[in-house]
């Protein structure tokens, strides 16, 4: 069974907005296409890269046109090992993208480890990944 229409969509337009932030965008790779990063039994639907001498820079998005927490969680998405490069900040985002009105499918707590991008057809609304709301502090 092929794609959806719908899913192709999401695809594309994301593929767009993130060639536009600088990313090299890849499609469904069957392997990590950089040597800093590897997975294990995970292809993400599109995987950003911007990198400069000082920043790893990288995006996972998973389009999803029924989302559902089962589904996301056997997307196998945490076996993903990351090697900095000395002297290097890392940025690794991962970017959930649903159509309008789904969102409600998933249980809240996906938002603290994904970026929500919400798909209207002409473009995204973006909710950037939650914090933790109870602060941390360091005693002596």
């Amino acid at each position: 069974m092929g794609e959806s229409v719908l899913h192709l969509r999401m695809k594309e337009s994301v593929s767009k907005e993130l060639a536009e932030e600088g990313y090299s965008v890849f499609f469904e790779p069957p392997y990590a296409p950089s040597r800093f990063l590897s997975w294990v039994s995970y292809r993400p639907d599109l995987f950003g890269i911007r990198a400069s001498p000082e920043r790893q820079e990288y995006a996972l998005v998973e389009c999803e046109t029924k989302p559902s927490v089962r589904r996301l969680a056997s997307k196998n998405f945490m076996s993903l090992d990351v090697q900095t490069r000395l002297n290097s900040e890392l940025s690794l985002r991962r970017i959930l993208v649903v159509p309008r009105g789904t969102l409600a499918r998933l249980d809240p707590s996906v938002r603290r480890s994904w970026e929500t991008w919400i798909y209207e057809g002409s473009g995204f609304q973006r909710f950037q990944m939650a914090c933790e709301t109870t602060p941390t502090t360091l005693r002596p």
